[in-house]
């Protein structure tokens, strides 16, 4: 399935009108996490926002550790948005793909963003210890 019609299938499954912009972006809000679309040559990147990065350098080393190989990221890869000094987490998806796989990447990826959310908001001192409410996150713990 081509990528507009995935996007188009999500929207009939939400319930909800979602229309590309002419760029080939759009985003839907699941709760209060905003996961944004875009289509690029080819590519369809599902992109969020996780946090601030200011000043956040431990968090900055445990998404790199959490990164690698993707296993606590869901496959997807961490980054920060230096103009804007937010941590983001992108899934670049290539080739075609069915409905049913997409959703599941999907489903993967929002609690992804939410567990780092989550973690990222804890105070520095609770995080960098390891001693939070935040469950540990691997990539054999989610379940879609």
């Amino acid at each position: 399935m081509e990528y507009p019609a995935l996007i188009q299938e999500l929207a009939k499954v939400l319930g909800i009108s979602l229309e590309l912009s002419e760029s080939g972006t759009c985003g839907v809000l699941f709760d209060q996490d905003e996961i944004l679309f875009e289509i690029h040559e080819n590519r369809l990147f599902i992109m969020a926002d996780l946090g601030p990065s200011e000043g956040r350098e431990d968090a900055a080393m445990r998404l790199l550790t959490a990164a690698n190989l993707g296993m606590e990221t869901g496959f997807a890869c961490a980054g920060i948005d230096e103009a804007r000094g937010e941590f983001t987490l992108c899934r670049i998806l290539e080739g075609d793909l069915a409905y049913a796989d997409f959703e599941k990447i999907l489903t993967l990826f929002v609690s992804v963003v939410r567990y780092w959310k989550k973690w990222i908001a804890l105070p520095k001192q609770e995080s960098a210890e390891g001693n939070s409410s935040v469950p540990n996150l691997n990539a054999n713990s989610v379940r879609v």
